[in-house]
């Protein structure tokens, strides 16, 4: 793409603050800790994250549970139970075993793997494993690498991949990083080069859109990243006090960020289509609680016209907590973990859900698998 369509991509990005969906609605914000990371009843540690439990949102909850696949579809698994629908639908599942399904098999990568993330070719993958270390390994497991060893005590989650190439137009350099949360200062986020091993994580920059209306992002209670894209775009969730916020990070020229949506948890983010002479389409999904259970939304992270984005609730009838939504990178999909299992719905909320596996887990999409 030209350098030109990335600047205007980047300008309506980082000016989210305009686009915030208006609501007056409240909740709170997730918490670092141990136990049930996942805030269901009888679920599998399948994140290293704590309960994020925000809430919000005014449209009415419904009594109908996910409508699951035929078990015909499904093959054995040592992990997430004994479903495992993932052949041929790009998704991966973790759930704190040393497995992570994918494919319709379970691939062991020979130590506990949380919040798993894949490099945007799919051919490596990395995660957080129970001492709070981060990892890279290949697809299959081989060629581990600890990228970055956890010598402060801290909690570690949810590791993203940053990976843009060089524009020699602009003289923005080439990155090759991975993001993540850890629980220092109530959470602050941090950056590690992908191709370290044993690296010394830096922290995160985080500055507001440049012009008069500039917001200071704050520079603790984050956590949660999620990256996409050519233009070193993120997005993180923001603990307020009194709720949650998805804030949006752009690296295009120089950092800046901004106020992506209120009372949201736990976002993932994809970067659609785009060609020589459109720009792409940056989409998010997250977590917001209506009527006491936790439902999933999805959103345009700005509008072509200029108006405020609004985002859908994809479970309106969610009889249960859904959480832990993943994106798919053709931004037509969306996998979540309930009680009951892993489910794939559509972004246009057409069809029902698809059952994945009969057990909670923590999905995420490779590309290319």
């Amino acid at each position: 793409m030209a350098g030109r369509g990335k600047r205007q991509w980047a300008k309506a990005a980082v000016c989210a603050a305009a686009l915030v969906t208006p609501l007056t609605v409240s909740g709170c914000a997730s918490q670092g800790g141990t136990g049930n990371p996942l805030g269901l009843a009888g679920t599998s540690s399948a994140t290293k994250g704590g309960d994020s439990s925000a809430t919000g949102g005014d449209t009415a909850g419904g009594t109908t549970a996910p409508v699951a696949e035929s078990s015909a579809s499904s093959s054995a698994s040592s992990a997430s139970g004994t479903r495992n629908g993932t052949g041929g639908t790009k998704l991966t599942v973790s759930d704190g075993s040393s497995k992570i399904l994918m494919n319709g098999k379970a691939v062991d990568f020979g130590t506990a793997v949380y919040d798993q993330s894949w490099s945007p070719d799919g051919k490596k993958v990395a995660f957080i494993d129970d001492h709070d270390n981060l990892w890279v390994a290949n697809a299959d497991g081989s060629g581990k690498v600890e990228a970055a060893k956890n010598s402060t005590g801290e909690k570690w989650t949810h590791p993203a991949w940053q990976v843009a190439k060089a524009d020699t137009q602009d003289g923005v350099p080439a990155r090759n990083n991975i993001f993540f949360a850890s629980t220092a200062g109530d959470g602050t986020l941090w950056k590690v080069v992908a191709t370290a091993h044993d690296g010394k994580p830096e922290k995160l920059e985080l500055a507001g859109t440049a012009g008069e209306n500039e917001v200071d992002p704050p520079q603790t209670r984050n956590m949660w990243p999620s990256a996409a894209g050519d233009f070193g775009g993120a997005i993180y969730e923001h603990d307020n006090g009194s709720s949650s916020d998805i804030w949006v990070r752009d690296d295009f020229l120089r950092q800046q960020g901004d106020l992506a949506f209120k009372n949201g948890s736990e976002p993932s983010y994809a970067i659609v289509g785009g060609s020589a002479n459109s720009d792409p389409t940056p989409e998010v999904v997250f977590v917001r609680t209506v009527n006491g259970h936790r439902h999933i939304f999805f959103s345009v992270l700005y509008t072509a016209n200029g108006d405020a984005p609004k985002a859908k609730d994809l479970t309106p009838n969610a009889a249960g907590d859904y959480v832990t939504p993943a994106l798919s990178p053709d931004g037509k999909t969306v996998a979540y973990s309930t009680e009951s299992g892993v489910y794939l719905i559509s972004t246009d909320g057409s069809g029902t859900p698809k059952q994945i596996t009969d057990k909670p887990g923590f999905p995420a999409f490779r590309a290319g698998s």
